[in-house]
């Protein structure tokens, strides 16, 4: 069973961030130079592939928003929505990112008899910021909303579920900011079989990377899997 599922909040609008910064700069300008930003179609190309997450797993949905920059107007705030909605949706666009990617991932045959010790299915995403101070006050928010949605209720594909809080500690990946948490999935169906949702997010210059699954374990994200993530998004950066 997979919890989450993707929306696209990305604005229509495009903004090429790089020719305003032209057009605004004086030759003798001493302001710093401006983060490269790359678009949401390069930044999904840099995802990991689904055999990251395990023998087996393929690509469910994947969304980008597209091949040019959007607009870094905010749309929606962490704080702003539901726990329901901000808690079960992956949103590539709409938090003032000018580019956002995602994949869904699933293990189509899990081998049951290995339970506890399964991942069924997750999720990788990158939301890129003009800014690095744009990027810390999203990862800020985010932490701040999952932090008061310790416990609520969900119904997905006809099944009543509880998500709550089994722990939220922060710490360091490759020495940027990050945080892990773990939800414990009550389903009402399923009386038995106990899953967890395992979310990390982690905050590195103008990007925030996430990365979740369901499985079996309360194990938090790989902090190498997540290092992984964010060396092959950085590579696309490193000529511009």
């Amino acid at each position: 069973m997979k919890f989450k599922a993707i929306a696209v909040m990305a604005t229509a609008t495009a903004l090429s961030l790089g020719m305003a910064g032209s057009a605004l700069a004086s030759p003798v300008s001493s302001k710093p130079k401006p983060a490269p930003q790359m678009t949401g179609t390069r930044l999904q190309s840099a995802l990991l592939p689904a055999s990251a997450f395990g023998d087996g797993f393929t690509v469910a949905d994947h969304k980008n928003t597209g091949n040019k920059l959007v607009s870094t107007k905010a749309h929606i705030k962490p704080s702003s929505l539901s726990c329901r909605n901000f808690a079960m949706f992956i949103y590539i666009g709409g938090f003032g990112n000018t580019a956002g990617a995602v994949d869904g991932v699933s293990n189509p045959n899990p081998n049951f008899a290995d339970y506890p010790n399964i991942v069924v299915a997750g999720d990788q995403a990158v939301l890129q910021f003009k800014t690095t101070q744009a990027a810390a006050s999203f990862y800020n928010q985010a932490y701040a909303k999952y932090k008061q949605c310790n416990a609520f209720t969900e119904t997905q594909d006809n099944l009543q579920l509880e998500l709550t809080t089994s722990s939220l500690s922060t710490t360091t990946v490759n020495k940027n900011k990050a945080f892990q948490l773990i939800q414990y999935a009550d389903i009402a169906a399923l009386p038995i079989a106990s899953e967890y949702q395992s979310t990390a997010f982690v905050l590195s210059g103008t990007n925030v990377y996430t990365i979740d699954d369901v499985s079996g374990t309360n194990d938090p994200i790989s902090a190498s899997l997540l290092g992984t993530f964010i060396k092959r998004v950085q590579a696309l950066y490193k000529h511009h």
